[in-house]
């Protein structure tokens, strides 16, 4: 009886937490796929050939955006450079993360030995440590460059891995496996059913058009 009773209360938190976070998380994803051009779609429904090569999967990306389809993805073992551009995408505005947390760590670390060096009030609770050392000023740039390129690095670094995680939505393992090759020696061309134009038999003869040696339909029951 204390069992059931702590298992509905443990269930009633976790609705409690989900409706409390998920107008948020909504949002926040909603803001990321228009600023960034978020396009990634989950593996529910479409179709996926594979190729056996680089050079034929950016082929295979030109003519998929050449033709009108819309939100299809390219899932190689390895990064192929300018797979992209063949994608009809546009370049990434995750450096605009990158510089705009760097900036923020220039700006900290800058205001933070600003403070210790000439006893400001920038940050409470911060001691002031002014050191007269032959004569020189207790602000002298110069002495600030190494901690500032530290903390400008650091923060860039962090921010630009943490907005790759989320822009890519990882981890998570609950993702559906298009094909075990893939992340080997296959590339897989993925298209699915929110496309522009799909048609799972139109979507079919194009990718066996393209050349590839094996073509998948896939849907929620497999």
């Amino acid at each position: 009886m204390a069992n059931d009773k702590s298992n509905e209360s443990i269930s009633g938190i976790e609705k409690a937490l989900d409706a409390f976070f998920e107008t948020p998380v909504k949002l926040l994803h909603s803001f990321s796929e228009k600023f960034f051009e978020y396009t990634f779609r989950e593996t529910s429904h479409g179709v996926f050939g594979l190729f056996n090569s680089p050079e034929k999967i950016k082929d295979a990306a030109r003519k998929t955006h050449e033709k009108g389809y819309t939100n299809f993805d390219c899932l190689t073992p390895f990064p192929v450079h300018g797979l992209e551009f063949d994608m009809g995408l546009k370049r990434s505005k995750i450096p605009y993360i990158t510089f705009f947390a760097g900036l923020t760590g220039f700006i900290v670390a800058f205001f933070m030995q600003l403070s210790v060096h000439e006893q400001i009030s920038t940050f409470p609770y911060l001691n002031s440590y002014p050191l007269n050392i032959g004569g020189k000023p207790t602000y002298s740039w110069p002495a600030m460059v190494p901690i500032l390129f530290e903390l400008t690095v650091l923060f860039a670094g962090l921010a630009t891995a943490g907005g790759l995680l989320f822009l890519s939505k990882m981890p998570k393992a609950s993702r559906k496996v298009l094909h075990p090759d893939i992340t080997s020696d296959k590339f897989a061309l993925w298209i699915p059913s929110d496309s522009s134009n799909f048609s799972e038999e139109g979507v079919k003869s194009f990718l066996k058009e393209l050349g590839a040696e094996e073509i998948t339909v896939v849907n929620d029951t497999n």
